[in-house]
């Protein structure tokens, strides 16, 4: 029986890539019309937050329980 879609590394890199196109023409859009440096400053830590979690999702192939674990630790201090 073949592995469920969520883990297969195909379908993974399509998810990865396709939610980093979209994100990054979202900012591009956002930014060509933004003139607070105020705004900016917090699109780009929004955007720096969205790829590491696109790059755990593709490179370490965390899941969302995984993400889940992941903060259970943090919040327990482990």
């Amino acid at each position: 029986m073949p592995p469920p879609i969520e883990v297969r590394w195909l379908w993974r890199r399509i998810y990865t890539y396709v939610t980093t196109l979209l994100n990054s023409a979202g900012v591009i859009a956002i930014v060509c019309r933004l003139d607070d440096p105020s705004a900016l400053k917090w699109l780009g830590l929004a955007l720096i937050a969205a790829n590491v979690i696109m790059a755990t999702l593709y490179l370490a192939g965390a899941t969302v329980t995984d993400w889940a674990k992941l903060a259970a630790a943090a919040r327990r201090g482990d």
